[in-house]
Formats: structure tokens, sequence, C-alpha cells
């Protein structure tokens, strides 16, 4: 069944004004300074206008009436002036001061973003829909805010210097007020249903642009440059480049034809006519004698100017309900509550954790605030399979436990229900008799040391990628023992700056490049750093050869003797030294005890470690 999607981008006026007027509160609360400069920046900006057009019209009256050069000095001085103060301010403004507080508020608004993303559910990033958001969200708060703060202060502006013209205009010929504003109605119509395209436009063109960047992301990140030249994928990726390419024109086509009618027909041609008429008129007053060349001259200045100033009163007021769809998106995400709710209870030291019955579904199709709603998105035509079903189990305090199966046999996802990074569908887990959900969650967490699978190496020292965290001099001597645990002293004691050695070059041309089975040891000193009771290790020794892992091995066997330790493991060779082995298939368990039990059971477990016992024997 497909899911349906919103189209509705229709807004009331209400709730143009909330969405926008909230931001400007926020802006102005976050970053006051920049709210004040670009209100006083775009006042001068249209005092400007206004006096050169009242410097246009007072001197050449005064020049028609034969005033005395003496009489004229004056208004020439008071004018350049001005003129002389407003370009010095803008010199500043533009050139320093603008750049800085902009800077300011971008980062201001970005560290509320990352502090909410850090808070979501690890589920999030599994929603495509929130994803999109998300994305939309981290790229465009910035822009979005300040676009709207600029658009504001231009209204203003616009309202400054059509203010002061209208009352020129009205005094020289109300006949082309009523006129201008007639072409205005229209404009405020053609701009209406411009900003509405340029919406609908973008919000088609937003997954196009992901596979954009995903594809340039493959050619330019070395992540990916050995399989890159290993096969002919590039030749794939290059035709969906073309493909995503004639999508993109696609779009552009559908929209663009709009844009034509809208823009150029009903704005630049109807104005053009507009303006052309309005001059002819005057001029045709000044054949009659009925104005002076200054007035007539000052009239043209005038309604040149009035017609910009109503132009752009009308664009920056048509792109508030823009604004508006953007900065729903951006509360919306930042308006998500987490559905991982911690609890209050303070966690106690380790005894023992328990599943009770748990089985657990990848599906967000019960988080009524973000569904998909890509029309190309087909959901199954029956419920999700389940990642685990039913599974009950305890680990004690001091035990080696392994988890072993084939991939996709639920291990990983067992691992995430233990640190909370989801919650069972059923079933429960729970610490020392309590349901893990009663624990304060940030707490809970801290308690348990893990090696992910596809764990990360930042781009910050070796030092702070051990300590996961801020260091300093006093963590120096366990950052050593845990890089020595962990079997990577030797490559440490070949680095000019040791622990405080930069990793990778993202931002540091002298920053080292380790290799994955450096990498992996940095990962593993992690759970070496600090006193977790709880150790998660997935697929720990992936990327180490057999001396190495049996070194490791070794390690984790020293370090964790008196603490509760969880391996995820396909080499089986580890599995020998565990308290026990659960065996999972398909989401079940299905097999339990030691390694001799498993064994002598001859079941799924024996049949794994002699398939792999056959491998190396005929290596």
């Amino acid at each position: 069944m497909k899911r349906e999607k919103s189209k509705n981008t229709k807004q009331s006026v209400k709730k143009v004004l909330r969405n926008d007027f909230y931001m400007l509160w926020k802006i102005l609360k976050t970053t006051p300074s920049i709210v004040v400069s670009i209100l006083v920046s775009n006042i001068i900006s249209g005092l400007l206008n206004s006096v050169s057009t009242l410097f246009t019209y007072f001197l050449l009256n005064s020049l028609d009436e034969g005033k005395s050069f003496d009489e004229i000095l004056p208004i020439i001085i008071w004018t350049g002036t001005f003129y002389v103060m407003s370009y010095l301010f803008f010199g500043w403004y533009l050139k320093y001061y603008d750049q800085l507080i902009r800077r300011k508020l971008f980062m201001k608004l970005h560290t509320e973003l990352f502090k909410k993303a850090y808070s979501l559910d690890v589920s999030c990033y599994d929603d495509p829909e929130f994803y999109n958001d998300f994305v939309w969200a981290m790229d465009n708060a910035g822009g979005e805010s300040t676009s709207l703060l600029t658009d504001f202060a231009s209204l203003i502006r616009g309202v400054v210097s059509g203010g002061t013209m209208v009352g020129i205009l009205l005094t020289i010929d109300p006949i082309m007020a009523g006129i201008l504003f007639a072409s205005s109605i229209i404009s405020i119509i053609a701009f209406h249903y411009g900003n509405k395209y340029s919406f609908e436009q973008e919000k088609a063109q937003k997954p196009l642009y992901r596979v954009r960047n995903y594809i340039n992301r493959i050619f330019y990140l070395p992540d990916y440059a050995k399989e890159m030249r290993s096969g002919h994928i590039a030749d794939v990726l290059i035709n969906k480049a073309d493909d995503n390419v004639d999508e993109l024109v696609r779009s552009r086509k559908k929209y663009g034809k709009k844009y034509f009618v809208i823009y150029t027909m009903l704005g630049s041609v109807l104005g053009t006519m507009t303006d052309v008429g309005v001059m002819l008129y005057m001029l045709s007053r000044l054949i009659e004698g009925s104005v002076l060349i200054g007035a007539f001259a000052a009239s043209v200045a005038v309604i040149w100017n009035l017609r910009w100033n109503i132009s752009n009163i009308i664009e920056q007021a048509a792109t508030m309900p823009k604004h508006s769809l953007f900065l729903e998106k951006y509360y919306e995400f930042l308006d998500y509550k987490p559905r991982t709710k911690s609890g209050l209870l303070s966690v106690p030291s380790f005894e023992s954790l328990e599943l009770k019955d748990v089985s657990f579904t990848y599906d967000f199709s019960d988080n009524p605030k973000y569904q998909y709603h890509d029309e190309d998105y087909v959901s199954p035509q029956k419920p999700p399979s389940e990642a685990l079903k039913n599974v009950s189990l305890k680990l004690n305090k001091g035990e080696k436990i392994a988890l072993v199966g084939y991939n996709g046999a639920g291990k990983t996802t067992l691992i995430k229900l233990l640190m909370r990074l989801y919650d069972p569908s059923s079933g429960e887990v729970k610490m020392n008799g309590i349901n893990i959900k009663e624990f304060d969650l940030a707490d809970y967490r801290k308690r348990i040391g893990t090696v992910f699978q596809d764990y990360k190496i930042f781009a910050k020292s070796i030092a702070e990628n051990v300590m996961n965290g801020p260091y300093d001099e006093s963590n120096k001597g366990t950052v050593l023992s845990a890089l020595n645990a962990a079997g990577f002293s030797e490559k440490l004691s070949e680095l000019d700056n040791g622990i405080d050695t930069q990793l990778t070059r993202e931002f540091d041309d002298n920053g080292t490049n380790l290799s994955g089975g450096e990498s992996q040891k940095v990962a593993i000193a992690r759970v070496f750093a600090k006193p977790f009771e709880l150790i998660i290790m997935d697929e720990p020794s992936s990327a180490l050869d057999p001396i190495a892992e049996y070194e490791l091995n070794q390690a984790i066997l020293k370090y964790a003797s008196d603490k509760t330790v969880i391996f995820i493991s396909h080499r089986l060779s580890t599995t020998r030294m565990a308290d026990k082995i659960y065996m999972f298939d398909s989401g079940r368990l299905i097999e339990e005890g030691s390694h001799d039990e498993l064994m002598e059971i001859n079941g799924k477990y024996a049949e794994m470690f002699n398939l792999q016992a056959e491998k190396y024997f005929a290596e």
C-alpha cells in the first residue's frame, strides 16, 4: 500500500506570521546585535534612495524658481554629508561587522541543532523522511534565518523609502499613484505563485540533490578509492549521475515554464509597459507646460524609485510564506520528542543483565510525525520481519559471553537493545532485576564500553579518540595504558607527536592515516580507558591478524577479569575463552552453552565451527 504524500503547502496568514516572527524573536534573543545592525543598515539604505530623490526634486525646483547659489549650497552640503557618512557606515558594516555577526548567529543556531541531533533516537537515522528533514534543517537553518531577517529588514527599507516617495508622488500627480497601485496588485499575485512554485520545486528536487551529493562523495572521499579502481562501479555511478542530471533538467523544465509566465510575462513585461506608460504621460504634461522640467525630472526619478520600492516590498512580503514553510521543517525537527525516554533511577553497580522474551522489529510506522512521504516509496505488503524473536537470556557479573551466528542473525540488534539505542517491541531488558527503562539514560549508557563493528575514528588527536571526548594531561597515563593494552604501543612509538598526533588529514596536512588494524586498536583502546562495568566487543578483531587477535584476547581477559564482557565474533576461535556461548539464527536464540557443550550437541554452532576449522586446515 502506498503511503499518502503530504502536499499541503498552503498556510494561513496567522501561521506565516507565527512561524516567521518566532524565528525573528529567536534571533533577537540569540544575537540581538544582528537584528539591530540589519535594521539600522536597511533604514539608512532606504533613506539614501529617498534623499537622492528629494535632492533632485529640491535642486531642480530651486533652479526653475531662479534661486541663487548661496540658497542652493546648503542643500548640496547636507546631502553630500549624509552620503559620505552613509558610505563610511556601509563600508564598515558590509566588509567587516556583518560577516562577524552572521557567523556568530550561524554557530549558535547550529550548536542548538548539534545538541538536538545528539539527543535523537538512533532509529531516526533509519527513517528516510526524518533523515531528509534532519539534513534539510542542518543545511538551511543558518541561511534561512538570516535570509528571513534580511528580507524582513528589506521590507522595512522599502516601507521607509516608499513612504517618503508616496508623499512626493501624490503631490505631483495622483493619477500616477493609481496606475502603479494597479500594477502592484498584479505583481503581488505573480510573486505569490512564483514563491509557491519555488518551494515545490525545491522540495521535489531535494532527493535528487541527495543522490548527486552522494555520488560526489564517492568520487572524492578516500574511503572508496580502492574499490573504485578495482572494478567498474565508476561507470555505474557516472550513468546514475547522468540520469540524475536528466531528472533535474526535467524538473527545471516543469517549473521553468511556470516561472516564465509568472516572472517574465507578468513581472518584467507588464512592469516595463507600466513604467513606459507613466513616463509618456508625464512627458505629455511637460509638453503641455503643466509641469516644469525640474518637476518632470524629479517625478521620473520618483516613479522609477517608487516602482522599485513597491516591487521590493511585494517581493519581500511574498517571501514570508516561503520562509515559513522552510521554518516549519526546522521547528518540527527541534520539537521532535525522542521515543527513548530516560528514567529517573540512579544506576546501581552491575550484577546482572537479563532479556525476558524480547522481540524487536525495525519499523517506523508508529511514528505519526515522521512517516514516509516519498511518492516513489511503496511500503511492504506485510509487516517487516522481526530482527529478534522471543529472546531470553541472562548474564552475570564477571561472565564472558559470546554471541555467534551468521550475518543478519540479530546479534548487533541485541547489542543495540542492551545499550538502549532502541527499546524492544515486546519483552523486557532488566539490569539487576529492574527494567533498564527505569534508569537515567545517559548514566546507564556511560556504564557500557562498546567497540562497534562499524567503529569510527574522528579527525582529532589519538588521545581524544581514545578518551572518546575531552583530553587533558591528567589523562595521559590512562591513554597510554589503554593503547598498550590494545596493542598500539609499537605504532605509537613511530609517531613524532605521540598521543597528540592528529588522526586523518581531514583538517591537518600533517595528520596520520592509520591502517584498518591500527584504527581498530585505537577504537578498542576506548574500552580500556574508562572503568566500564559492561564491555561489548562487536567483531573486535575483524581487522587484526591472528597473532594480534590472540594478543588482544589475552589483553581483554587480563583487563576485564572482573568485568562482564560480551563478544560478537565470526571467528569462532575467540569463543573458546567465553564462559557461555549464545548461537543466533534468523533472530532466534537456538543454542546456548559452553564451547564443549555446544560441540557435543553437534548443532548449528558445531557445524559453523567445523566449517571454519576445515578452512584453517586447508590453508
